[in-house]
């Protein structure tokens, strides 16, 4: 079973590292935006943590699932992506609108390279200890969850 083999410990703490950091960023990030009243502020509060957890969440099984998914099968599906001409031209206005958006904000960027590198570095870890795509793609999500879940609870907890 492929369960009993042993994971990375080095590349897991990075990994969990990473991405509590970026939980208590996040909570500090949601908490301002809380007391000023900026976002959402027609909803109560307990939906508003709901609405705001939720999307990270769905951004970080988002990623996850992108790094795991092999390059061939993300390179046929934009392949019959830009077989037209009109999907060519969204694509390359998509790609420009991109690029100014990492040239004018690169500390997002940034931060989203570390989680890239950080998940990516895990994932191999994992195949070189033999998981295949599926238990890579679960173990990956779970300590994700868990690295950004304990961010939030550290900044709920020592703020």
């Amino acid at each position: 079973m492929a369960w009993s083999k042993k994971i990375p410990k080095l590349s897991l703490i990075i990994l969990l590292l990473t991405y509590g950091v970026e939980g208590w960023m996040y909570s500090s990030w949601i908490d301002k935006m809380l007391e000023r009243g900026a976002i959402l502020s027609m909803i109560t509060e307990d939906i508003h943590l709901v609405l705001i957890y939720g999307a990270a969440i769905a951004n970080i099984l988002f990623l996850v699932v992108l790094f795991v998914s092999p390059i061939s099968l993300i390179a046929s599906s934009l392949d019959g992506w830009l077989q037209s001409d009109t999907r060519a031209f969204m694509s390359i206005l998509l790609g420009a609108f991109a690029f100014a958006l990492i040239v004018q904000r690169v500390d997002y960027f940034a931060r989203f390279l570390v989680f890239a590198a950080a998940a990516l570095l895990f994932r191999l870890d994992l195949q070189l200890a033999g998981f295949n795509r599926w238990h890579c793609t679960l173990i990956l999500a779970i300590f994700c969850l868990l690295g950004f879940a304990g961010g939030v609870l550290a900044f709920h907890t020592w703020r």
